[in-house]
């Protein structure tokens, strides 16, 4: 049987509540009486849901969802890829440092603020 807590209950003793649940016992708070959310123990399960937690998640997930085939590469490969388009892009800029292309960019040519 769940244990039930009240908003204000949630926010002066979070600690303790947290505590309980880690124990396994589920905790529902309530707003007015009313059910608002349960807390309960964590299980492996929830880590696999719909939902990303991160945004690298949700990022990765938008990304394999356009290029499935990039969920096969291992890291090293990708990483020898980005190096391989770095130094393509890297020979079609007219600038021969970073340092020149941020001027170029800010509107000073000639390097003449620093």
């Amino acid at each position: 049987m769940p244990k039930y807590a009240t908003v204000r209950d949630l926010k002066n003793q979070t600690t303790a509540l947290i505590r309980e649940v880690e124990k396994g016992k589920a905790i529902v708070v309530t707003r007015r009486g009313k059910p608002v959310v349960t807390l309960k123990p964590f299980e492996p399960k929830d880590k696999e849901s719909q939902y990303p937690t991160t945004a690298f998640d949700a990022l990765r997930k938008s990304i394999l969802a356009r290029n499935p085939s990039l969920g096969k590469e291992t890291p090293d490969q990708a990483r020898r890829k980005l190096a391989k388009l770095t130094d393509k892009i890297r020979r079609t800029l007219p600038f021969k440092s970073w340092r020149d292309m941020d001027r170029f960019a800010k509107g000073d040519r000639y390097g003449f603020t620093r």
